[in-house]
């Protein structure tokens, strides 16, 4: 039930449309609805009896040839004029009734009008908004505006005379009537061939493949297609008996076309949404929200977060520890590349214009690998990473027969030609070889595009992609690209199930195809990580933050200054390592955002990853670690090098060849090999394998590990013998410890006792040495007052001594 929401009495009406209209149906005259999908039998008993006058202008979706819709719906309606629909039918033979329809999506909208009132309802779906009111002022007068725009280009296709003509002409020539009267036929003739593509697509994008409308616009396409370099009109479609007949069939399913139509795949439909696109001069980036958009915008490159950056180890972390294997290595340089992947065709440029070979940059990236290994996830990453969801990735495996339709019978569509039986039955093909080159013909296609950088995802598609010649076909042809035919182009994503076999890759792939395998399965996984997996799948948040674009674009912007400011020692890094450009942009937000350690630095500086060297690594590991072989390898005491003989190599011996090549020249594992075998250096072997199998082999065959063993053994009884010698001794050694301490305690009173004796001595000493002072200082007084005391004296005896004659004279 629709609910209405009175727009000038700001309250919500409890019932619905129907009993609205219904209620008020008997103040007003005339009815002008327009609406989509019309259910003609309740418009005839419900709504068309309470008005005198009736006008219905018919809404189709965008996904519809609205001509197509409208022949189609008279074609229904006709005979329910005749049996279920009399007072539609009395209106029509009164000239009360009107039907139109508008070539546009418009809203639905009923517009009730007496003498002097109107009551208007405009909306969609659930929701209504009314207005009413008196046929005077403002409110009336855009109400009147408004109708006059909704139907501006409305076409009628039913009156009085249109249904007399109808019934005055014969069963076989009422379907051309109806075709004319639509404008079909004179859409057939006029419109261009890009506006029923666009309905096609449109329709694909809108329902399934089943939907009876899409199949038709899709016929439409390609008659079209047959007509459209004939010069026709409407009427001469409709002359022509076999044209008219063929566009009969495909409105109104007569005659027999052997069978169910079989669609042309609208490629377009699946490309990624949004696209971004970069001005190859300013090196502007714009979003644009599909390749068929007239609508580009540009984007505003924001600085990635914190999270944004750190969210790149997280994911690197989950494929090192959650593995059963680490192949972290492998993680890390497929993000690195998807993160790199919209600078790819500047990079080239860059090298080119050196007269470097620009052939060593590849322009498509695989995961390889068997199933719940991580590889899907891997690429849903790079989906978020690049248009900011996951709802773009192209299914090869189940899109319904996007890649099967074999090229005769692509070819007699795009003409517009008729199927034969046979044609129809071998329509589709499920041989990897078409398949594959359909693949390989439809990326080309997106490549063509023009300055896309978002590179478009593909799931599931055979692991023979990569080894097949329609690969080594495609890749030379866009790899080998120099001068003015170096453009912008995205690259494309593969992620490809290998059902547990090697994938073999061509010389001429490796270098053009960037292939990356995951080999190994998660570990039982804890709610954290089920967690963790829709976190990166996009469909659930990790503390509050989403996988996103940000550091894709930001990326993309500071490796193009990167490139334009490039010196020759810049250069030397870029031959050296096509993903330098990324790796030296991304460490630059790593430094800035406090992420450096021993960790980040480690996967930074790491090597890139290379599928043969991971291949053979593998292949080695398993041949290694059977116990068949180990058996036959011949081991010698004191020699660093092992042999293993050809006899333990798959194929009788036959595929020493190939395990010899596996072995990476830099790890100097193997000089050469003959036709007895191998000689390998143990130590580089298992450095290079990541574990000790051949030195622990070595050891236990030459005996180093038994004597090893008795040693450590001996070594193990002397501890043991000597701890009990200790839990024996150990109560003498506590007691005699108990007794130190008591001596120890007596040494320290009596050193104590002696300490403040000689204290007290020396402060005795010192307070004599001050008595005897104070004494010597008061003798010496004594001293001096007998001294005086004397010469006083001896003065006075001196004076009272009798003077002589001379003392007189000579005093």
């Amino acid at each position: 039930m629709a609910r209405i929401i009175d727009t000038q009495r700001k309250l919500l009406i409890q019932h619905g449309l129907l009993e609205d209209i219904k209620e008020a149906g008997e103040e007003y005259g005339s009815l002008t609805a327009a609406l989509a999908a019309p259910d003609w039998t309740l418009l005839d008993r419900e709504l068309s009896p309470l008005f005198k006058q009736v006008k219905f202008c018919l809404l189709f979706g965008e996904e519809e040839v609205p001509e197509l819709a409208a022949a189609s719906e008279l074609s229904r309606l006709f005979p329910l004029l005749a049996s279920d629909c009399p007072d539609l039918k009395e209106k029509l033979a009164a000239g009360r009734l009107a039907v139109s329809f508008s070539p546009q999506k418009e809203s639905n909208f009923f517009l009730l009008t007496g003498k002097d009132q109107y009551r208007f309802y405009w909306g969609q779906g659930a929701t209504y908004f009314l207005s009413s009111g008196e046929k005077t002022g403002d409110d009336w007068a855009m109400v009147q505006q408004l109708v006059k725009e909704l139907t501006a280009k409305a076409r009628d296709i039913l009156d009085r005379e249109i249904y007399q003509g109808y019934l005055d002409l014969a069963e076989d020539k009422r379907s051309q009537y109806l075709l004319e009267v639509s404008g079909l036929a004179d859409k057939m003739a006029e419109a261009p061939l890009k506006d029923f593509k666009e309905a096609t697509r449109l329709g694909q994008l809108g329902q399934s493949q089943a939907g009876v409308s899409f199949k038709k616009t899709a016929k439409l396409l390609r008659f079209k297609s047959g007509i459209d370099k004939e010069n026709l009109t409407g009427k001469k479609i409709l002359a022509d008996e076999e044209l008219s007949k063929r566009l009969s069939q495909i409105v109104f399913g007569e005659g027999n076309e052997n069978g169910e139509a079989i669609v042309l795949p609208d490629e377009k439909a699946h490309y990624p949404r949004p696209l971004y696109l970069q001005d190859p001069v300013t090196g502007t980036i714009l979003e644009k929200p599909a390749i068929d958009s007239y609508q580009e915008e540009p984007v505003a490159v924001q600085k990635p977060t914190r999270q944004d950056v750190s969210a790149i180890f997280d994911i690197i972390r989950f494929y090192r520890d959650r593995k059963q294997d680490n192949e972290s290595q492998a993680a890390f340089s497929f993000l690195m590349y998807v993160l790199e992947s919209g600078s790819i065709w500047k990079i080239r440029q860059a090298i080119d214009e050196r007269n470097g070979i620009v052939e060593d940059v590849p322009i498509v990236a695989g995961l390889v690998g068997q199933g719940e290994t991580g590889k899907s996830t891997l690429l849903k990453i790079a989906s978020n990473l690049t248009i900011g969801n996951t709802k773009e990735i192209v299914q090869a495996g189940s899109e319904d027969k996007l890649f099967g339709m074999t090229a005769a019978v692509r070819k007699k569509l795009l003409a517009g030609k008729s199927l034969s039986k046979q044609d129809r039955v071998s329509a589709y093909s499920s041989n990897p070889k078409v398949i594959n080159k359909n693949i390989w013909n439809f990326t080309d296609h997106y490549m063509d595009e023009d300055q896309v950088i978002t590179p478009i995802c593909i799931d599931d598609p055979e692991v023979s992609l990569f080894s097949s010649s329609a690969a080594q076909s495609f890749l030379k042809k866009r790899s080998n690209r120099h001068g003015e035919k170096l453009g912008v182009e995205p690259v494309a994503i593969f992620s490809m199930n290998s059902k547990g076999k090697d994938i073999e890759l061509l010389t001429e792939v490796g270098r053009r195809g960037y292939v990356i395998s995951q080999g190994n399965q998660f570990r039982k996984k804890t709610d954290a990580d089920i967690h963790f997996f829709e976190y990166l799948d996009g469909n659930t948040d990790n503390h509050g933050h989403w996988l996103n674009n940000t550091l894709f674009l930001y990326l993309t912007r500071q490796i193009d200054r990167w490139l334009e400011e490039m010196d020759d020692e810049d250069y030397l890094k870029l031959k050296h390592d096509f993903l330098y450009p990324v790796k030296h942009a991304f460490w630059q937000l790593v430094e800035e955002y406090g992420l450096v350690n021993t960790e980040t630095k480690y996967y930074i500086h790491m090597k890139n990853y290379n599928i043969v060297e991971d291949l053979g690594r593998r292949n080695w590991s398993i041949l290694l670690h059977d116990e068949a072989t180990l058996r036959e390898i011949t081991f010698t005491r004191d020699n660093p090098e092992c042999m293993i003989p050809a006899r333990v190599f798959p194929n009788k011996g036959n595929d020493i060849n190939r395990y010899f090549a596996y072995l990476p020249a830099s790890a100097e594992i193997c000089k050469t090999f003959n036709s007895q075998g191998l000689t390998v250096k143990m130590a580089n072997m298992d450095l290079w394998q990541g574990n000790h199998l051949l030195i622990e082999r070595y050891e236990k065959e030459t005996g180093i590990a038994a004597e090893r063993f008795e040693i450590e053994k001996a070594r193990a009884a002397a501890e043991v013998q000597g701890q009990r010698m200790v839990e024996n001794i150990a109560p003498y050694l506590k007691k005699n410890a108990k007794m130190m301490d008591r001596m120890m305690k007596v040494t320290e009173q009596n050193a104590q006792l002696l300490a403040e004796k000689e204290a007290q001595a020396e402060k005795q000493q010192q307070e004599e040495a001050e008595k005897k002072e104070q004494a010597d200082q008061i003798q010496k007084l004594l001293d001096e007052l007998a001294q005086a005391k004397e010469a006083a004296e001896a003065a006075k005896s001196e004076e009272k001594k009798p003077r002589g004659f001379f003392d007189r004279f000579f005093k």
